[in-house]
């Protein structure tokens, strides 16, 4: 199972100025960067017995913040991502290229499926189809917590492009996927996801997190 964009989302272009790029919050699809992993990381309460895949490593800024744990994966379609994520976070943390989609191909379990500003390069159906692939691997309590470029609705964007009146939220919008909340709710209580939360931290960013029973 691999995303339809998988191709055009590879940073390898971007990687070496991403770093510098995400922590400039002036721009709105930066805003709430650091609060947005802090959540994520507070949310997913990995403990040391626990197996986490972090999807969308990127360079390793929220894999760096986790607390040990017994199994850490880092997935990302980007070869120059991963290879500036090496150095941060040691030989301990397994990084595999590969899809976000296609990691779930894979017979592992996990406790904690996590990930930061990375899904939302998959279409609507995608992201449906993660939620239910994510499900499946994880083991009785897992959680499941992501923190993305999001909105409340499909109704809600022409507002919310209006107040912002930005060329960075235009593109957004124009190339990429953003989250509607309220879809992505529905579609993990359909994949058998419980104790759904989903928290503003910008005007762009949200914090989504559910649990398997």
């Amino acid at each position: 199972m691999r995303s339809h964009h998988a191709d055009t989302f590879n940073h390898d272009e971007w990687a070496a100025g991403y770093d510098a790029d995400v922590a400039d919050e002036s721009s709105p699809i930066r805003a709430g960067y650091q609060a947005t992993l802090e959540w994520v990381v507070e949310r997913a309460a990995v403990g040391p017995d626990d197996a986490v895949v972090d999807l969308g490593i990127g360079t390793g800024n929220l894999a760096r913040l986790l607390p040990p744990c017994r199994r850490l994966v880092g997935v990302d379609v980007s070869h120059k991502m991963l290879e500036l994520a090496a150095p941060k976070l040691g030989p301990a943390v397994e990084l595999v290229a590969a899809d976000v989609l296609e990691v779930f191909d894979r017979p592992d379990r996990y406790d904690a499926v996590v990930s930061t500003y990375a899904i939302h390069h998959l279409t609507a159906d995608e992201k449906a189809a993660l939620a239910g692939a994510a499900a499946a691997r994880m083991a009785p309590g897992g959680r499941f917590v992501v923190g993305d470029l999001m909105v409340v609705s499909r109704d809600s964007i022409p507002a919310l492009r209006t107040r912002l009146g930005h060329p960075d939220v235009d593109d957004l919008f124009a190339a990429e996927f953003p989250w509607f909340v309220d879809e992505i709710l529905v579609a993990l209580d359909r994949a058998g996801f419980r104790g759904l939360v989903a928290e503003q931290l910008s005007d762009l960013s949200w914090g989504v997190a559910a649990r398997v029973p």
